[in-house]
């Protein structure tokens, strides 16, 4: 994401030349000597850029996300006026603003600490990859905010937002009802449970992992510049179509979000893919690990991840990973540890070791609870992670690979 603009505007011959009124402009000033034509010049140059710079947003999708969000949405949109007005959409305003409230206390500290401890070098032109996501917007985003593509993938659908109006006073109430039970969880643990989304993201209302993420964007205060979806193998999905052939059990499936920061107009992209990692069904899209780690290096976020790296099941999605990240953050529940205590990573613990939860406890490490008992090394941690989320029990594994080593 790119830097905010200061309001102090420097000469840019090339827009001014590009645009077409400038060019007019000029012409009605070319006889102007010396200074008054270069204020006439500066002048046009300032208004160019400021159009360019002005930030074009989808209106319909981030009031949608806003109204979510229980927030009034921001420019008005006239066709929602009729729900803001209704006592149930101000009590999940009030639910709402209060659960963020909360959530915000803590990435204020999650993006202090980042501050000091996460330092990324041209982080907006990177590549974030974030496995097993479920519609976990909140934490990539606060740990690595400058990312120019972040790319999810998980088992839940994509999905779509809520087409509003359709939906009848009656029906919004109960869509209200279905977002608060979606963020209940991550509000509260800072993580999705998986079998929990099998009900949470199939409602009659909410449907898919979109209109979740959409709704943190508008909490994080982004605008939806645009929401598409993406075929990123179009002869295997028209293959797999066909009844009589042999197909995947679940069918590869993408969206592409565009979203901005309103205070200025570079746009960041979220990949979202919908499928199943483990190597057998990645024999039905052999292209899409080289897909996602083709951007090198990238960063990695690994977070209550069902300890399913540690599986050799999902070997090829390991392997990728570590090939294309240069910066990884997890906890326990990702890549073990004897995989990053070698060259060329260097790793930074934060934090507690715990046992797995169970039943989980067949990935108990010994080599990682005994370096985090080595106080010398360990660092405090001053907000929860992972599952371990109640008190200050949480733990965080940092990993940097050395440069060149790609």
């Amino acid at each position: 994401m790119g830097r905010e603009s200061t309001g102090k505007d420097r000469i840019d011959f090339s827009v001014y030349h590009m645009n077409l009124k400038g060019f007019m402009h000029f012409k009605s000033v070319r006889v102007m000597t010396g200074f008054a034509a270069f204020v006439a010049l500066l002048l046009v140059s300032s208004e160019a850029r400021s159009a360019s710079s002005e930030l074009e947003f989808n209106r319909r999708a981030t009031a949608t996300a806003q109204l979510l969000a229980g927030i009034t949405p921001n420019p008005p949109e006239p066709a929602f006026f009729k729900f803001i007005e209704l006592d149930p959409w101000k009590e999940h305003q009030k639910w709402m603003s209060t659960q963020w409230a909360l959530v915000r206390a803590r990435l204020n500290i999650v993006e202090n600490w980042r501050d000091h401890e996460i330092k990324i070098g041209g982080a907006h032109r990177k590549t974030m990859i974030y496995p097993f996501s479920g519609p976990d917007f909140i934490n990539p985003y606060a740990l690595f905010p400058d990312h120019s593509r972040y790319v999810f993938f998980s088992l839940e659908r994509p999905g779509s937002l809520p087409d509003m109006e359709s939906v009848t006073p009656v029906q919004f109430v109960k869509l209200l009802s279905d977002v608060r039970g979606a963020f209940r969880d991550i509000f509260e643990r800072n993580y999705f449970i998986t079998s929990y989304m099998t009900k949470q993201l199939t409602t009659p209302w909410v449907r898919g992992a979109v209109p979740v993420m959409a709704t943190m964007m508008a909490l994080m205060n982004r605008r939806i510049v645009r929401i598409e979806p993406i075929d990123l193998f179009p002869d295997l999905t028209k293959a797999y179509d066909t009844p009589e052939g042999k197909r995947p059990r679940m069918l590869l499936r993408g969206v592409r979000i565009e979203f901005a920061n309103p205070a200025n107009a570079v746009t960041q992209q979220l990949y979202y893919f919908s499928m199943d990692a483990t190597d057998k069904a990645q024999e039905y899209y052999p292209d899409f690990l080289n897909w996602v780690g083709q951007h090198k290096p990238s960063t990695v976020l690994l977070k209550s991840a069902s300890y399913l790296l540690h599986d050799e099941q999902f070997a090829k999605t390991r392997a990728m990973l570590l090939e294309s990240a240069d910066i990884l953050v997890q906890d326990d529940t990702g890549i073990p540890y004897r995989y990053l205590n070698q060259t060329p990573w260097h790793v930074k613990l934060y934090g507690k070791y715990h046992k797995p939860v169970r039943p989980m406890g067949y990935a108990y490490q010994k080599d990682l609870d005994l370096a985090f008992k080595d106080k010398t090394v360990t660092a405090d941690l001053p907000f929860s992670f992972g599952y371990h989320w109640r008190g200050s029990q949480s733990g965080l594994i940092l990993a940097n690979k050395e440069r060149g080593s790609n």
